[in-house]
């Protein structure tokens, strides 16, 4: 796994998260119910500036435009005319007419100059459809691999998609860009907690070390544990922890050491093993640096502590 591919993981969490929470499904409900219009949030592909391709004609989408993709190869059309909105609706809501005389507005949900989200009510009229069919659409239906009972069916479903007068259209805009305002802030606070949590990775590692310190502990051998590679590893950790797996690793033996050398019965060599250090050396070197004192300068200190918290509660 790269770094990309972690990045879009975690973009991919974030956006769940928003379309779960519990504000996110409460808004959608209400405003469902209120007006028979499926409000959807849909993910942004933030390189492209476009809504994700596989999922740009879904759920959201009205009746007639899920049947017209159905068939292999989708709506030429359509998908175009979608993903040109979706483009330019990346800084601000943005409205397009389709072939079929249908509107749609993508509402961004953003995080400072990125577009993370967007909300979608699909495609609707904003006056009824005459008697007679559009050019376009009668020309999109005389496709030679649409059967005359899927025209049938198709016209069918584009006569009864919803219809709003153009006031009521502009109006519930309105009242999804605030919306969208309001999600963003949950989006800010989703995006900060996912900065703050530690990749999966890492989170193994440390598994890792924890049970294994008195052990001999390589970065090969962790970054094989965790399933990447030692350069990727090394990266993400360092990213991650603040600091190299062999600072860690020493951080977390110092630690364990401490704790042994309140026992005035061990010895400072065999702790120094005990915790798995290689040599002395490296165990007093790296005690000095963690602590700032020696380790028998250490143990002192906390006798001395000790004998005079004794001497306290007498």
């Amino acid at each position: 796994m790269n770094v990309k591919e972690t990045a879009n993981r975690a973009d991919e969490r974030i956006f769940q998260k928003l379309a779960d929470s519990p504000f996110f499904q409460t808004y959608r409900k209400a405003f469902n119910d209120a007006t028979g219009l499926n409000l959807t949030l849909l993910p942004a592909d933030h390189e492209e500036g476009e809504v994700v391709s596989d999922r740009s004609i879904g759920s959201h989408a009205n009746a007639f435009c899920r049947k017209m993709n159905e068939r292999e190869g989708g709506c030429a059309s359509c998908k175009a005319s979608h993903r040109s909105l979706a483009k330019s609706a990346c800084g601000r809501p943005n409205t397009a007419t389709c072939f079929a005389g249908m509107r749609e507005t993508l509402i961004p949900v953003r995080s400072g100059e990125r577009t993370f989200a967007m909300l979608s009510i699909g495609q609707i009229f904003t006056s009824k459809p005459g008697k007679r069919v559009p050019l376009a659409l009668k020309e999109a239906l005389a496709d030679p691999r649409i059967t005359e009972a899927e025209r049938g069916t198709l016209e069918k479903l584009w006569r009864e998609t919803s219809v709003l007068t153009i006031d009521q259209y502009q109006g519930t805009v309105t009242l999804l860009a605030a919306f969208a305002l309001q999600l963003a802030d949950i989006l800010n606070r989703l995006l900060i907690e996912e900065a703050n949590a530690e990749p999966e990775v890492v989170v193994k590692a440390k598994r890792f070390v924890n049970a294994h310190l008195e052990d001999k502990i390589s970065l090969e051998s962790v970054a094989q544990h965790v399933g990447v590679s030692p350069y990727y590893f090394c990266k993400v950790f360092k990213q991650s922890a603040g600091m190299t797996l062999t600072e860690f690793v020493n951080r977390r033996r110092v630690e364990w050491a401490k704790r042994k050398l309140l026992n005035p019965q061990a010895r400072v060599t065999e702790v120094a093993f005990d915790v798995g250090f290689q040599s002395i050396s490296q165990f007093n070197r790296s005690f000095l640096k963690y602590v700032g004192e020696s380790p028998t300068r250490f143990r002192e200190n906390q006798e001395s502590a000790s004998r005079l918290r004794e001497m306290n509660a007498a």
